[in-house]
Protein backbone atom coordinates (compact mmCIF):
# COMPACT_ATOMS: atom_id res chain seq x y z
CA UNK A 1 0.00 0.00 0.00
CA UNK A 2 2.77 2.44 0.92
CA UNK A 3 4.72 1.51 -2.22
CA UNK A 4 1.63 2.11 -4.41
CA UNK A 5 1.03 5.52 -2.79
CA UNK A 6 4.71 6.43 -3.18
CA UNK A 7 4.72 5.53 -6.90
CA UNK A 8 1.50 7.47 -7.42
CA UNK A 9 3.01 10.52 -5.73
CA UNK A 10 6.22 10.27 -7.80
CA UNK A 11 4.23 10.00 -11.04
CA UNK A 12 2.12 13.02 -10.10
CA UNK A 13 5.18 15.14 -9.29
CA UNK A 14 6.89 14.12 -12.55
CA UNK A 15 3.77 14.87 -14.60
CA UNK A 16 3.39 18.30 -13.01
CA UNK A 17 7.08 18.96 -13.57
CA UNK A 18 6.80 18.12 -17.27
CA UNK A 19 3.79 20.39 -17.71
CA UNK A 20 5.62 23.20 -15.91
CA UNK A 21 8.65 22.80 -18.20
CA UNK A 22 6.59 23.66 -21.25
CA UNK A 23 5.33 26.99 -19.91
CA UNK A 24 7.97 29.71 -19.78
CA UNK A 25 8.10 31.91 -16.71
CA UNK A 26 9.16 35.52 -16.68
CA UNK A 27 12.34 34.54 -14.86
CA UNK A 28 13.20 32.13 -17.71
CA UNK A 29 13.24 35.03 -20.15
CA UNK A 30 15.27 37.53 -18.10
CA UNK A 31 18.83 37.88 -19.38
CA UNK A 32 20.81 38.53 -22.54
CA UNK A 33 19.83 36.77 -25.76
CA UNK A 34 22.13 36.44 -28.78
CA UNK A 35 21.50 35.36 -32.37
CA UNK A 36 22.66 31.80 -33.03
CA UNK A 37 25.45 31.06 -35.51
CA UNK A 38 23.02 28.96 -37.58
CA UNK A 39 20.69 31.95 -37.99
CA UNK A 40 23.43 34.11 -39.47
CA UNK A 41 22.92 32.47 -42.87
CA UNK A 42 19.70 34.49 -43.23
CA UNK A 43 21.50 37.81 -42.82
CA UNK A 44 22.43 39.74 -45.96
CA UNK A 45 26.16 40.27 -46.65
CA UNK A 46 26.07 43.89 -45.43
CA UNK A 47 24.94 42.63 -41.99
CA UNK A 48 27.48 39.82 -41.67
CA UNK A 49 29.47 41.66 -38.98
CA UNK A 50 26.60 42.65 -36.67
CA UNK A 51 26.06 41.12 -33.24
CA UNK A 52 22.31 41.14 -32.60
CA UNK A 53 21.45 41.21 -28.90
CA UNK A 54 18.26 41.40 -26.87
CA UNK A 55 18.48 42.19 -23.16
CA UNK A 56 15.34 41.45 -21.13
CA UNK A 57 15.19 42.97 -17.66
CA UNK A 58 13.33 41.54 -14.67
CA UNK A 59 11.43 44.84 -14.49
CA UNK A 60 9.84 44.24 -17.93
CA UNK A 61 12.15 46.61 -19.82
CA UNK A 62 14.18 45.61 -22.86
CA UNK A 63 17.14 46.87 -24.85
CA UNK A 64 17.65 45.69 -28.43
CA UNK A 65 20.86 46.11 -30.41
CA UNK A 66 21.00 45.43 -34.16
CA UNK A 67 18.01 43.07 -34.24
CA UNK A 68 17.58 41.90 -37.84
CA UNK A 69 14.13 42.57 -39.24
CA UNK A 70 12.12 42.13 -42.41
CA UNK A 71 9.57 44.37 -44.04
CA UNK A 72 5.99 43.08 -43.97
CA UNK A 73 5.46 40.75 -46.91
CA UNK A 74 9.18 40.12 -47.39
CA UNK A 75 10.97 36.90 -46.48
CA UNK A 76 14.38 38.55 -46.49
CA UNK A 77 16.11 40.38 -43.68
CA UNK A 78 16.43 43.92 -44.96
CA UNK A 79 16.96 46.13 -41.92
CA UNK A 80 18.13 46.15 -38.33
CA UNK A 81 16.67 47.76 -35.26
CA UNK A 82 18.10 49.07 -31.99
CA UNK A 83 16.04 50.59 -29.22
CA UNK A 84 14.41 50.29 -25.82
CA UNK A 85 10.96 49.27 -24.71
CA UNK A 86 9.06 46.71 -22.70
CA UNK A 87 8.32 43.01 -22.91
CA UNK A 88 5.86 40.44 -21.62
CA UNK A 89 4.91 36.81 -22.24
CA UNK A 90 1.63 36.32 -24.12
CA UNK A 91 -0.35 33.43 -25.59
CA UNK A 92 -1.29 33.92 -29.25
CA UNK A 93 -2.92 31.26 -31.41
CA UNK A 94 -2.20 28.72 -28.65
CA UNK A 95 1.54 29.45 -28.63
CA UNK A 96 3.64 31.13 -25.97
CA UNK A 97 5.25 34.27 -27.35
CA UNK A 98 7.44 37.09 -26.19
CA UNK A 99 5.71 40.41 -26.95
CA UNK A 100 8.24 43.18 -27.60
CA UNK A 101 6.97 46.77 -27.51
CA UNK A 102 9.55 49.30 -28.64
CA UNK A 103 9.31 52.92 -27.43
CA UNK A 104 7.99 55.18 -30.18
CA UNK A 105 8.16 52.43 -32.78
CA UNK A 106 6.35 49.16 -33.21
CA UNK A 107 5.78 45.86 -31.50
CA UNK A 108 6.60 42.34 -32.57
CA UNK A 109 6.45 38.82 -31.21
CA UNK A 110 9.02 36.04 -30.96
CA UNK A 111 7.88 32.46 -30.43
CA UNK A 112 9.19 30.86 -27.24
CA UNK A 113 10.41 27.28 -27.63
CA UNK A 114 11.77 24.78 -25.16
CA UNK A 115 14.44 22.85 -27.04
CA UNK A 116 15.75 20.01 -24.89
CA UNK A 117 15.35 22.03 -21.69
CA UNK A 118 16.87 25.22 -23.11
CA UNK A 119 14.62 28.16 -23.94
CA UNK A 120 14.95 29.72 -27.40
CA UNK A 121 13.35 32.75 -29.00
CA UNK A 122 12.34 32.38 -32.65
CA UNK A 123 11.51 35.07 -35.17
CA UNK A 124 10.08 33.31 -38.22
CA UNK A 125 10.75 34.59 -41.71
CA UNK A 126 7.48 33.92 -43.51
CA UNK A 127 5.55 30.69 -42.90
CA UNK A 128 6.67 28.95 -39.67
CA UNK A 129 6.14 25.57 -41.38
CA UNK A 130 9.11 26.36 -43.64
CA UNK A 131 11.40 26.62 -40.57
CA UNK A 132 13.18 29.75 -41.82
CA UNK A 133 13.88 31.61 -38.63
CA UNK A 134 16.17 33.83 -36.69
CA UNK A 135 16.82 32.07 -33.41
CA UNK A 136 18.16 33.52 -30.19
CA UNK A 137 19.67 31.69 -27.22
CA UNK A 138 20.29 32.97 -23.74
CA UNK A 139 23.85 34.09 -23.25
CA UNK A 140 23.59 35.06 -19.58
CA UNK A 141 21.15 34.78 -16.72
CA UNK A 142 19.37 37.54 -14.83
Amino acid sequence: MIRKTFYGLVCTVLALGLVGCNEPKTTDMVGTWDLTAASRRYLPPDMAGISPRLVLGADGHLTATDLPAEFHGSLDVVERFSGKGSWTIITKDGRQQLQLNFDGAYGTQFDIANDGGAWKLRDFLGDPDEHLRLEYVKATGP
